[in-house]
């Protein structure tokens, strides 16, 4: 905004001043788009989903378009080529973020990673609260923060005055820079509720966000991903777009994963992509029996700390204490001084990586039961995510499936 008069006045209390702007001297200017009506430079937009169905996969190809001046995929207008930077928390540099980047064609000197801030030469993790003036050192025309939560530092992100707090300075900062703020969530378990409920934390995100999207599971075709408009404040209602998650083989030898977009809009609303037909409805006691079986599934868990857990996701802990009983979960006292814990009755707890097959084998024969040994380790970590609604690193993972580390990594970076 431009405005050539600012008028203040004095209010009769603290000697503070408002400052008052002028509608008629105030300079008319347009959107800039980064992708077209969809994602506009100097604005907040926001990305979310559940863990492992792509969400920082579609940054990845957003930054690759961006870094390279590529085609927008379904729209098919070039994007204005510029520079990118990222703060990921989860994904590393060697093994992940570059190996995503080049597989999607991206001109990696256009992209740089904000890795930690250094105080008297020791890193420690950038903090909105503390670091967001750092951010006007970038040159860049695409900020990508994936997972914004993990940037807010002491910041209570369900408390909507905090998130404000943090969201409005952030906002400001992109208008004054220009520059495209694209932040990554996740959802959270609510049933029967509207989708912009959905997204986990404060609705202070969503709020806050000029345009927010979805990624999605399509319930016809488990293997097909859909990225969804919730909300858009300043461009047009725009279809929503389809994509799968490929294996791809670098020149090098690496084995990495891309988005490979379809070419047709999707249109499918929100509302009803998550909308459950009478058969699927669940109880709210249903979703935390779930929870508990996710969170205990490899062992026992402090009562205190599993209930902090499940408040934070969003459940009521007297359902919680319901769930609990019905799965005949026992608390235990461990030791004189220690803890209470819940642990889950006899075979529920993950032992070993046989305990993590799936139940839904089909009654062939019994060599069916896996095709090779890298499918059956997919399925073993897709089970075990599922039943993580927090997810898994991959260093989680390897110790509950007793499986080599460098296993887990490399097939973890083949599907997203």
């Amino acid at each position: 905004m431009t405005a050539t008069k600012i008028k203040q006045e004095v209010t009769a209390y603290d000697g503070s001043k408002l400052d008052l702007v002028r509608v008629s001297d105030v300079t008319l200017e347009p959107i800039n788009w980064l992708w077209p009506g969809r994602i506009a430079k100097g604005k907040i937009s926001l990305i979310a989903g559940h863990p492992g169905l792509g969400k920082s996969q579609v940054t990845i190809s957003i930054a690759a378009t961006v870094s390279t001046g590529g085609l927008w995929p379904v729209d098919n207008v070039p994007a204005e080529i510029g520079n990118v930077v990222f703060l990921s928390a989860e994904d590393d540099i060697a093994d992940t973020l570059k190996p995503r980047l080049i597989a999607s064609g991206a001109d990696t000197e256009r992209i740089e990673v904000i890795q930690s801030v250094r105080d008297r030469n020791r890193p420690r993790l950038f903090s909105f609260t503390a670091d967001l003036e750092k951010l006007e050192q970038l040159k860049a025309d695409l900020l990508i923060i994936d997972p914004i939560t993990a940037y807010l530092g002491e910041v209570d992100s369900h408390n909507n005055a905090d998130i404000r707090s943090v969201l409005a300075p952030l906002a400001e900062l992109a208008s004054r820079q220009k520059m495209a703020v694209l932040c990554v969530s996740h959802l959270n378990k609510s049933q029967n509720v509207e989708a912009v409920c959905r997204v986990s934390g404060s609705m202070a995100f969503v709020a806050a966000a000029r345009a927010v999207y979805v990624v999605s599971p399509d319930k016809e075709d488990k293997s097909r991903r859909l990225l969804l408009p919730l909300k858009n404040n300043i461009g047009r209602d725009n279809s929503g777009l389809a994509f799968r998650i490929e294996p791809r083989i670098l020149e090098t030898g690496f084995e990495t994963s891309v988005i490979e977009w379809e070419a047709d809009p999707v249109e499918s609303s929100l509302d009803d992509h998550f909308a459950q037909t009478p058969s699927e409805k669940r109880t709210a006691l249903d979703d935390a029996k779930d929870f508990l079986e996710a969170v205990l599934a490899n062992g026992s868990i402090p009562v205190k700390e599993l209930e902090q857990e499940a408040q934070e996701q969003g459940y009521a802990l007297t359902t919680i204490r319901r769930a609990k009983s019905e799965l005949g979960i026992k608390p235990e006292k461990q030791g004189q001084n220690g803890p209470w814990i819940w642990q889950l009755p006899g075979p529920k707890v993950i032992k070993n990586a046989e305990d993590a097959q799936p139940n839904n084998m089909s009654t062939f024969q019994l060599d069916e039961h896996l095709p090779n040994k890298k499918e059956s380790l997919v399925q073993q970590i897709d089970q075990l995510l599922c039943r993580h609604p927090k997810g898994l690193s991959d260093e989680d993972i390897s110790e509950s499936l007793h499986v080599p580390l460098s296993e887990v990594k490399t097939v973890r970076g083949c599907h997203g």
